[in-house]
């Protein structure tokens, strides 16, 4: 409320009505877990409790956050259990370091990290292939996260120096609280069912066969002699069989069908409980929670189990100090599905399988690969005989001390700690496709292990110097270290079918590798109100880090804010405007390189050859290393995100409406990437900093209270995001930077003037008037040049979330958009191809592609359906740039009915609440693919819109009940 006085007379009586003002009540978690007013805050920030984000259904911590907020996307990876999701918050900053925020759970940093399976022999790029592993922040039991802070501005997060580059989201768990009459208790229990939320549209008229011709696919027999192919009959017409369905109708043929979709998919199932117990006394408050989630996938023998134990105390022995900390165990397992660009991929077989081909009879007679074509696994025998398990231990720990020194000086001391153990093993039975060698079977063990250490010790100092002027200060120093050890053992060529065990391989590998960060930091931060109008932040963090040279290494990140609450300055505002705040933020951040890049190292080399996995050492019994073909820089300097933000906030008419807007600028300077050296050098490239970036963008908030009484609420929370990205400058003589390695006719670049991952591939030959050129068989030509085709950044995201509640039920309901965004379908240019696609059905006609000829005229020459569906508007011979699709979207997000049964008159500490959660129940999309926020390479990738046979999004429905008392 804003402060009056009022001048006392003889009357002992004075009646005195406060009038609305500050919103002292408005508290968020910013850097290093400080609670701060809202008010006083000079940058954007997005503000949640748990329970709001409970509304999604979700379980990855992560993907709990789409459509919530302005400036942030999030981009699942497909709907298998445990799949990645990738958090963005205003774009990209970097080119191949880490893109996503920091998180941070009770002011302590953790690893959101997302790692492939891979040995270091392996000479692609290891995204492409193999499952879509989790990305850590999904160990993370929602149900003890108690308010998440989403910090996008650089000067919210600067505080972190080197790692706030990206923005940071910082959860507060629950704590314990005092009960009247002994602790409390908390009970959950919900069940969940999903199903496939959208495919591609499939033709199921024609068989398979080329040319018009069918091919008959017949199951081996039990007398089948095992040649070239064990797993077809010897028939030279169908020993290798066909992914290709442009044979005659199965009608005209007589042939049963099938509806393999149906028959593989399944109903996913989940159970979900939770048990929390909470109490104490003032002094002494503790909360014990145990939560269990059991997930089976809509792909067959898919699923994704967690346990979380955590305990937190807090004690205050004595007015000056007051200790604490948290304890908690993660127990993480999985069996994950075959992804994308994968001879063993389930899409990939799946999606272009001939419906003469029954998908269930997966095993031949002696128990081997049963499938329609030599070269796929049958996606059922992918699923049951290929395997890919992951388990995870993870402890998560912190703990703090505050001291009261004296009246104004406070010390507080944090130590937290994260680690995990992640043991996987990938199987690829014998007669398998995705081995190292074909079909002789592989086993592949992979032990991954990851430890963060982080300490704070900050000393704060506040005063009121005048009557309206108040300081707060601090001053602290942090220390991190993080290490890494990735061993890989691969066994190849298995004597004995089923038998998955190392000893049973021929040909044996291992690879080692081992990672150690340390930084050190001191930082301060001076923080002055005056008289509730006006307030200004100042921090600085000087950092120093092991990876960079011991010369080069002391960097600074300053930051300022500002902000004036211009309703407090009038003497009588307008009675419609409850409250207004301008704001202004600048700050210098940094993404620090990744260690081991200043010195050149010797390395084992592998010579690849574009097929197979290549030469490398040990070669028989020889070993050997060489030089890296990376020349070292000692010269390395942290990049440096510059970020300015301007934006008002007003509340009009007692928060009847709200509004906050944004605008942005954000520039990345010294952006690291590979420049080429002269290859005379002995050398091929360099890492050097020697690239820009800019982002900026606008961010709005609008919250409405249509309708308030005593019964009845009605509110309305609507966002809305732009972001435009331009690359302004690369190191001199470098024209492009591939981002990561990906297709031979598409890949994301960043190139000056372009956005970050523009897609660059094969176009269309095109005249002077844009009109594609015609060659004399009737097919469009691909132009000898590749060139800029798409962007997968959308020209804006948005969410409206409506929450209805009449005395104890609850409606809530949240619409999530997305306008514009590309997305590379390579899926559907495949099954155009061959011939399974719904567009490719309409073959009983010829057709002519819209163009002119050499000469100019327009083209005239019909050519068959088989050559249009394959070679224009398919991969067989069609340009990159007839794959993209401009994405729009409007997804029902999620809808949550829930009802309170009251025992008592104190609701609060004795309900039984029901809830009924539908997720992505409602998708309306241009796309042909699968669901469109999906994601080939997952979370741990600069790449995105990249469609490749991706796993298929989900849609669920959840029943839940919570007793609390």
């Amino acid at each position: 409320m804003r402060a009056r006085e009022v001048t006392l007379g003889s009357n002992t009586r004075v009646d005195v009505k406060l009038e609305s003002g500050v919103m002292m009540d408005d508290v968020v978690v910013t850097a290093l877990g400080v609670s701060k007013e809202k008010t006083a805050l000079g940058y954007a920030v997005s503000e949640f409790s748990g329970d709001d984000l409970g509304k999604s259904g979700e379980q990855n911590v992560i993907q709990q956050l789409a459509a919530k907020a302005p400036g942030v996307q999030v981009i699942g990876s497909g709907g298998t259990p445990g799949a990645s999701s990738k958090v963005l918050i205003r774009g990209p900053s970097t080119f191949t370091g880490e893109n996503q925020p920091l998180i941070v759970i009770d002011g302590v940093p953790v690893d959101n990290s997302t790692s492939q399976s891979s040995p270091r022999d392996y000479p692609f790029n290891a995204n492409l292939q193999g499952v879509n592993n989790s990305n850590r922040a999904i160990d993370n039991n929602p149900n003890d996260i108690e308010s998440v802070t989403i910090l996008k501005e650089p000067a919210a997060a600067a505080l972190y120096g080197a790692r706030a580059g990206n923005g940071a989201i910082i959860y507060t768990t629950k704590r314990g609280k005092t009960g009247k009459k002994g602790p409390g208790v908390k009970v959950s229990s919900s069940v969940e069912l999903s199903k496939v939320n959208k495919l591609p549209d499939f033709q199921d008229k024609y068989g398979p066969g080329i040319n018009g011709n069918s091919i008959a696919l017949a199951d081996p027999g039990p007398d089948e002699r095992f040649d070239n192919s064990p797993f077809f009959v010897s028939n030279d017409d169908v020993a290798f069989g066909t992914p290709n369905s442009w044979g005659r109708s199965n009608a005209e043929n007589g042939d049963v069908t099938f509806d393999n979709i149906d028959n593989f998919y399944e109903t996913g199932v989940a159970f979900v409980n939770n048990i929390e117990i909470s109490g104490g006394k003032e002094n002494s408050l503790l909360r014990l929670a145990i939560g269990d989630n059991r997930r089976s996938g809509v792909v067959p023998n898919t699923d994704f189990n967690r346990t979380s134990m955590r305990l937190t105390a807090d004690f205050k022995p004595s007015e000056l100090i007051k200790i604490g900390g948290t304890a908690n165990y993660i127990k993480s397992t999985g069996t994950m599905a075959q992804n994308g660009s994968n001879l063993s991929g389930e899409s990939l077989s799946l999606f272009r399988m001939p419906n003469t081909f029954d998908v269930r009879n997966y095993k031949s007679p002696l128990g081997f690969n049963n499938t329609y074509f030599f070269a796929y696994d049958n996606p059922l025998y992918s699923v049951f005989e290929n395997p890919f398990t992951t388990s995870v231990d993870r402890f998560l720990g912190n703990m703090y001390v505050d001291l009261d020194l004296a009246e104004n000086l406070k010390v507080t001391y944090r130590i937290g700690i994260d680690q995990y153990a992640d043991s996987r093993k990938q199987i690829f039975a014998v007669t398998s496709n995705n081995d190292d060698l074909g079909q002789v079977g592989q086993i592949n063990e992979n032990r991954l292990k990851g430890s963060q250490m982080y300490a704070d010790l900050i000393m704060t100092y506040t005063k009121s110097l005048t009557d309206k002027l108040n300081l707060n200060a601090s001053l602290g120093h942090n220390f991190f270290i993080t290490q890494f050890d990735d061993l890989f053992a691969r066994g190849r060529i298995m004597s004995i079918p089923n038998f998955y065990n190392l000893s049973n391989t021929s040909d044996l590998y291992s690879s080692n590798y081992s990672e150690t960060l340390k930084t050190f930091a001191f930082f301060g931060n001076l923080e002055l109100d005056y008289d509730r109008w006006f307030y200004i932040a100042l921090t600085g963090r000087n950092e120093w880090s092991s990876s960079f040279q011991l010369d080069n290494n002391n960097f600074f990140y300053p930051s300022a804010s500002a902000s004036v609450v211009f309703t407090e300055l009038w003497d009588s505002k307008p009675t419609w405007l409850s409250f207004g705040k301008v704001r202004y933020s600048f700050a210098a951040v940094g993404i620090a390189p990744e260690p081991y890049n200043t010195a050149t190292y010797f390395v084992t080399p592998t010579y690849p050859d574009g097929f197979t996995n290549g030469l490398t050492f040990p070669y028989g019994s020889v070993n050997g290393f060489g030089i890296s073909n990376t020349l070292g820089n000692p010269n390395l300097k942290p990049e440096r995100l510059i970020g300015n933000e301007v934006g008002v906030f007003v509340s009009i008419l007692d928060d009847l409406f709200s509004l906050d807007v944004t605008y942005y600028n954000q520039k990345s300077k010294d952006i690291l990437l590979f420049v080429p050296v002269a290859q005379n050098s002995g050398f091929s490239s360099q890492y050097t900093n020697g690239a820009e970036m800019v982002n900026q963008g606008w961010e709005v908030q609008l919250g409405i209270n249509p309708y308030r009484n005593r019964d009845f609420t009605w509110s309305v929370d609507i966002n809305w995001s732009t972001n435009n990205n331009e690359v302004t400058k690369l190191a001199d003589c470098v024209e492009e930077v591939n981002l990561e390695a990906a297709f031979a006719s598409i890949a994301s670049f960043a190139r000056v003037g372009e956005p970050i991952g523009e897609f660059y591939g094969t176009k269309w030959r095109r005249d002077s008037n844009r009109n594609i050129i015609i060659g004399a068989n009737g097919r469009p030509q691909i132009d000898s040049k590749t060139g800029k085709i798409g962007s997968w950044i959308p020209d804006w995201i948005g969410g409206i979330r409506n929450t209805f509640s009449y005395k104890d039920l609850t409606l809530s309901v949240l619409l999530d958009f997305r306008k514009g965004g590309d997305v590379w379908n390579g899926t559907y240019a495949r099954l155009n191809n061959v011939g399974r696609s719904g567009d490719s059905e309409a073959r009983e006609q010829t057709y002519i592609v819209e163009g002119v000829t050499e000469t100019g005229e327009a083209n005239t020459v019909a050519i068959s359906a088989q050559d249009y569906f394959r070679f224009v508007v398919g991969d067989a011979g069609g340009a990159a740039e007839e794959f993209i699709e401009t994405v729009d979207l409007v997804r029902l997000r999620d809808l949550s009915l829930s009802y309170r049964l009251k025992f008592r008159s104190d609701a609060q500490k004795s309900h039984l609440d029901f809830t009924f959660t539908a997720i992505n129940l409602w998708l309306s999309t241009n796309y042909k693919g699968v669901d469109p926020e999906t994601s080939l390479t997952g979370a741990g990738s600069n790449l995105n819109g990249f469609d490749y046979f991706n796993n298929p999004g989900i849609k669920s429905f959840m029943l839940g009940v919570a007793f609390t008392f």
